[in-house]
């Protein structure tokens, strides 16, 4: 009977069990299906058009990092100061090597400056032209095809490139290594049958201390320059000659000796006229000697623009008596040392007493462009030979209208 009983309770039980389980798998049903509906309804209904911005942003794939394809720029090669001194026109300029390259450099804008290449600078029309620099000063062309390199943001150019385009001579001293590039020093063409008036000058005083002859009167000096001036007449130096067709009515003023007179009444006056001059010195005498001028005197008038300083040998020896070798010492010498104060090579001697020979011609086309008389008259570019150029002997009694006479055939 107790089996009996217990075996109907385990069926109630398990059919309430069952009961309870239904009603709770019956209530889930239900609530999916109400959610499902209020979606629908939901969706149905009308909405107004949204106005937030549609994202273009497309999730990126999670992936292994790729390596790297990045190189590194190749290093520019470091400049490095030269040690060499270097010279244009007067101008020291700074000099550098790359490394591993013994190829001598220099700033290419200050290099331009120096040759007066740049727009306001002093060389020619025609040389301006072949050169163009970039507003940047990072890119250079020299006639049409680009030179130079940069280097950490500065251009750069070779010393002797442009010195070998435009046929400036890159004249060394053996002594001190120092090169120098002088621009009138380049050669030239002589132009055709032109008449230029070349007035050989000494001292400029009233102090005539030696051979009254010598010396001009500064007020006979001012009136000459004063005529010149006022009658369309050009002085020049020896280098203008290259473009002489510039000038109407050329004339060159020489002053031989190198006198202090020079720099003490002369200078004044072509400062006052803005007239040109050539001054030769000797090479042994610009060491303080008395009535000669000093070297910062001679400096001085170099760098003005308006004075040429150029050879009248080492010792003003009879040329004509000299032998190649003592030749040599007289022009080399004497080269050195006006490089060394002006920072310019000459490139005229001027023989002194007008004493030479065809040796000291000889010689002399090694190292000059040109060599000058004591006297001789008018020079003409295509009759005289540029190492025996003419000239007229002006003297204290020299008055205005034979000074005149002397220059009216220029042109």
């Amino acid at each position: 009977m107790k089996e009996t009983v217990f075996a109907i309770v385990f069926v109630i039980a398990v059919l309430l069990i069952a009961v309870l389980v239904g009603n709770l798998v019956f209530n889930a049903l239900l609530g999916t299906e109400a959610e499902v509906k209020e979606t629908a309804l939901t969706t149905e209904a009308p909405t107004e058009p949204s106005t937030e911005p549609i994202s273009t942003t497309i999730p990126t794939q999670q992936t292994e990092p790729a390596e790297s394809t990045e190189t590194t720029a190749p290093q520019e090669p470091e400049l490095t100061e030269s040690g060499k001194v270097f010279i244009v026109d007067g101008t020291r300029m700074q000099t550098f090597v790359a490394e591993g390259d013994d190829t001598i450099l220099v700033g290419a804008e200050e290099y331009l400056i120096a040759l007066g290449l740049n727009e306001e600078g002093k060389a020619h029309a025609t040389d301006k032209e072949r050169v163009m620099l970039s507003s940047d000063g990072l890119s250079l062309q020299l006639d049409g095809i680009a030179t130079g390199s940069v280097h950490h943001g500065k251009l750069y150019v070779p010393i002797y490139e442009f010195a070998e385009a435009f046929s400036y001579p890159a004249w060394v001293d053996d002594t001190y290594g120092g090169i120098y590039i002088t621009t009138g020093a380049r050669e030239f063409d002589l132009p055709t049958d032109v008449d230029v008036p070349v007035l050989m000058y000494h001292a400029v005083s009233d102090d005539c201390w030696g051979y009254s002859e010598l010396f001009v009167s500064p007020s006979d000096m001012e009136e000459q320059l004063e005529y010149l001036v006022d009658n369309g007449y050009d002085p020049i130096w020896f280098e203008d000659l290259a473009h002489v067709e510039d000038y109407d009515k050329p004339v060159i003023l020489t002053f031989d000796d190198g006198y202090d007179d020079n720099y003490t009444e002369l200078f004044p006056l072509l400062q006052k006229y803005n007239v040109k001059a050539t001054v030769f010195v000797i090479g042994q005498d610009v060491v303080g000697i008395q009535h000669k001028l000093t070297q910062e005197q001679i400096r001085e008038m170099s760098d003005s623009g308006l004075v040429s300083i150029q050879s009248h040998s080492y010792t003003h020896g009879d040329m004509s008596a000299m032998d190649e070798e003592t030749l040599e010492y007289e022009i080399t010498e004497t080269k050195k040392v006006i490089a060394r104060i002006t920072g310019k090579a000459p490139y005229v001697l001027c023989y002194p007493s007008g004493d030479y020979s065809n040796l000291t011609i000889e010689v002399a086309r090694k190292h000059h462009m040109f060599g000058l008389k004591m006297v001789g008259g008018l020079y003409n570019t295509s009759d005289d030979e540029p190492f025996e150029v003419s000239r007229y002997y002006i003297a204290r009694s020299t008055g205005i209208y034979d000074f005149a006479a002397y220059i009216s055939d220029a042109g």
